[in-house]
C-alpha cells in the first residue's frame, strides 16, 4: 500500500474506535492521540530545528490551565479552547526571547527549568489556579467529542509535518539545525524562524493540554507540570526517530503501549523507566528505532525510515551529458566601473581580548576587481572576511558596501546587500542534499524563490560546479574538494556583488586549480562580480588577480599590482621567504 493509503487507513481506523462504544479502548486511543500531538510538536523544534526543548510539556500545562479557567468561568468549550491556544502561544513567544540567548546543552537545561518553575507558580497562584487543590471542571461526559477534536488536531499536526519538508519555513529550520551562522550569512532571518516554530509547537501542545483537561474534568500542578509525565513525549519522539516523518508516531504507539503496562504493574517508577529508555536509545539506537540498520533493511518498512532527503519532491534527475565551455548561471550581468569603490574598510579594527587581529585597516575594492588577499597564518585574512560578512562586529571603524555602512546590520541583511562567501574549512549543511544546499540562499535572497523554483534553479549552479552526479546526495557524503566546489556554487547562489573566497584551491590538483581560476575570471567578466580571494597557493592567484593586498599581524603591509607587491622587500621577508615568485606576463 502506498504512503497516502497508509495515512488514510490510519485515519479511518482511528475514527472508528469510538463507534465500538468501549470506554477503555476509546480512552486508550485518546491518550495515544494526545501523546502524538505532543511528540510531533516537540519534534518540530528538536528534529527540524535541532534545539532540544526538555520543557515542551510546560505548554501542555499552560493550555490545560487556560482552558480550565475559561471553562469554569462559564465560557463555551470552543471559546475556552481558543483562549488556551492564544495564551499558550503568547507564553511561548515571551519565553523565546530569553531562551534563545542559550544554545546547545544550556538551552536544553534552561527549558527543563520551566517545569518546576511552572509547578511552583501553579501551587502558589491560588486565586487563579486554586493551588494544590487543582481545578474541577464542570462534570460532563465529553470523551467522544474530545476524541474527535484531538483526532482532527492530529491530522493537522501531520499535515504541518509534511509541509515543513517542502516550504521555505521548513528549510529555514533545517539550515538553523545544521549551522546557524552559515544560515544567516546565506540570508536566512534566523530569530523570527526560531520564535515562530516554538510558538507553533507550543500552540499544538497547549491545545492538547486543553483537550485532555476537558476529558479528565480535573487538573492540578503535578498532573500537568510534573517531570514524571513531561519526559514522555520526548522519549516517544526519540524512540521512533526524531526528525523522521513517521518517527514520533511509531514512538508513540510503542511507548504508549508500554506506558499502559507500567501504570498497572510498575507504579511510581515510570519516570525512571522513561529516562532509562532515553539512555538506551542513545547508546544502542542513536537516531531512533527507524534509523536502525535492521529496520531499514526491511523493504516493507522502508517507507517509514526515509530521511528528509530521500522523500523530498520536485527533484529531477541531473543532466549528465558533457558540455564544452563554461556553463551559464542564472545571474544578471552587471556593468562595472573600475573607478568606483564597491567595498571599503575604514580604520577597521577587530580584537579578541588583548589580541588585535585587524589593526586599523583601510582598504578599497573597486567594482569588477579580482583582489588577492594574502599573508601568513594568523595575519587576519579570515578575520577580515568575518568582519565584512558580519560574523564578527568590529571593535572600531567600519565596512561599507556601495557606500552603505554595515554597522548595526544583521548578517542576513549584509547578504541581501550583496555579500557572498565561502569558508576556509567547508561548512555545508551536512544533512541536506547538494541541490538543497544551493537552493537555500535562492529561497532567502532578494528573489525569495519558492522551494520548487529554487531547487530547479539550483541545478544550474550544480552544473557550473560540475557536481551533477552528486545532485541528490547528502553534503556530508562529499569529498573535501567536492565540498569546496559546493560552497563556491552556494556562494554564487547568493547572487553576490562581492564574493569572498577563502582558500578554495588548497588540496586541488593543478587541473582543478586551472578550472577554478577560469570560474573566478568568468564570474567577474560575465556577471560583474567583484572577488576577494584568500589563497596560500600563490601561483593560482597569479593567474587571475588584478591586485594583491598583503596582511601581516592585522596590518596592511602592501597593496598594489602583483608584480610590484612581489618585489616589495617587506613582503619578500615576511611572506615569500625572501624569494620572489614568477609572475605571468599576462593574467587576464
Amino acid at each position: 500500500m502506498n504512503r497516502p493509503g497508509w495515512k488514510l487507513a490510519l485515519f479511518i481506523a482511528a475514527g472508528c474506535i469510538p463507534l465500538a462504544q468501549n470506554a477503555y479502548y476509546t480512552t486508550f486511543a485518546f491518550t495515544i492521540l494526545v501523546a502524538f500531538v505532543l511528540a510531533q510538536s516537540w519534534d518540530w523544534v528538536a528534529g527540524e530545528m535541532g534545539y532540544v526543548n526538555l520543557g515542551h510539556y510546560v505548554f501542555y500545562g499552560i493550555g490545560a490551565y487556560a482552558f480550565a479557567i475559561a471553562l469554569v468561568g462559564k465560557y463555551p468549550s470552543g471559546v475556552a479552547m481558543l483562549f488556551a491556544l492564544l495564551i499558550t502561544a503568547l507564553a511561548a513567544a515571551l519565553l523565546a526571547f530569553p531562551l534563545f540567548r542559550l544554545k546547545g546543552d544550556y538551552f536544553a537545561f534552561g527549558t527543563l527549568a520551566l517545569l518546576p518553575l511552572a509547578e511552583v507558580l501553579a501551587l502558589n497562584l491560588v486565586p487563579i489556579t486554586n493551588g494544590s487543590d487543582g481545578i474541577v471542571l464542570p462534570p460532563e461526559n465529553v470523551l467522544t467529542r474530545a476524541y474527535f477534536v484531538v483526532l482532527v488536531v492530529c491530522v493537522i499536526a501531520a499535515i504541518v509535518s509534511v509541509r515543513l519538508a517542502r516550504n521555505r519555513f521548513g528549510y529555514a529550520l533545517k539550515s538553523i539545525r545544521n549551522d546557524e551562522e552559515v544560515a544567516e550569512v546565506m540570508g536566512v532571518r534566523i530569530f523570527p524562524a526560531k520564535v515562530a516554530v516554538v510558538v507553533l509547537a507550543a500552540a499544538f501542545a497547549g491545545v492538547a493540554g486543553a483537550i485532555q483537561a476537558w476529558q479528565m474534568s480535573f487538573i492540578d500542578p503535578g498532573t500537568v507540570f510534573g517531570l514524571n509525565v513531561a519526559l514522555v513525549p520526548v522519549a516517544m519522539a526519540l524512540l521512533g526517530g526524531s526528525g523522521l516523518l513517521w518517527g514520533p508516531l511509531v514512538g508513540v504507539l510503542l511507548l504508549a503501549t508500554m506506558q499502559q503496562w507500567l501504570l498497572v504493574n510498575v507504579k511510581g517508577y515510570q519516570a525512571t523507566i522513561y529516562g532509562t529508555v532515553i539512555l538506551l536509545i542513545g547508546r544502542f539506537m542513536p537516531g531512533g528505532l527507524l534509523r536502525a540498520g535492521w529496520v531499514r533493511e526491511r523493504s516493507w518498512l522502508r517507507g517509514l525510515t526515509q530521511e528528509h532527503h530521500e522523500r523530498i519532491t520536485g527533484v529531477q534527475e541531473a543532466r549528465t551529458e558533457a558540455q564544452s565551455g563554461m556553463r551559464e548561471l542564472p545571474l544578471v550581468p552587471r556593468k562595472t566601473d573600475r573607478g568606483r569603490a564597491l567595498l571599503e574598510c575604514r580604520d577597521l579594527t577587530m580584537a579578541f581580548g588583548g589580541n588585535v587581529a585587524i589593526d586599523r585597516v583601510n582598504l578599497k575594492i573597486m567594482e569588477g576587481e579580482i583582489v588577492g588577499l594574502v599573508g601568513a597564518n594568523g595575519s587576519g585574512k579570515t578575520t577580515l572576511f568575518n568582519c565584512i560578512s558580519k560574523v564578527h562586529e568590529p571593535r572600531s571603524g567600519g565596512v561599507f558596501i556601495d557606500g552603505v555602512a554595515l554597522a548595526g546590520r544583521r548578517r542576513d541583511e549584509v547578504a541581501h546587500l550583496g555579500v557572498g562567501r565561502t569558508y576556509q574549512i567547508p561548512r555545508p549543511f551536512g544533512d541536506l542534499t547538494v541541490q538543497e544546499n544551493i537552493a537555500v540562499p535562492l529561497m532567502f535572497g532578494e528573489d525569495r524563490l519558492q522551494p520548487r523554483e529554487a531547487l530547479a534553479q539550483a541545478r544550474e549552479f550544480v552544473a557550473y560546479a560540475e557536481l551533477e552526479s552528486r545532485l541528490t546526495d547528502r553534503a556530508d557524503s562529499l569529498s573535501l574538494q567536492e565540498k569546496k566546489a559546493l560552497e563556491f556554487a552556494r556562494a554564487l547562489a547568493c547572487k553576490p556583488r562581492v564574493l569572498l573566497v577563502d582558500e578554495v584551491a588548497s588540496g586541488l590538483t593543478p587541473a582543478e586549480i586551472r578550472r577554478f581560476v577560469e570560474q573566478i575570471r568568468d564570474v567577474r567578466d560575465r556577471y560583474g562580480i567583484t572577488v576577494i580571494w584568500v589563497e596560500h597557493i600563490f601561483s593560482a592567484l597569479a593567474q587571475v588577480v588584478d591586485r594583491v593586498v598583503v596582511l601581516e599581524q592585522g596590518l596592511v603591509i602592501a597593496d598594489g599590482p602583483l608584480n610590484e607587491v612581489v618585489a616589495d622587500e617587506r613582503v619578500l621577508r615576511t611572506y615569500l621567504g625572501g624569494v620572489a615568485p614568477k609572475v605571468p606576463a599576462v593574467h587576464a
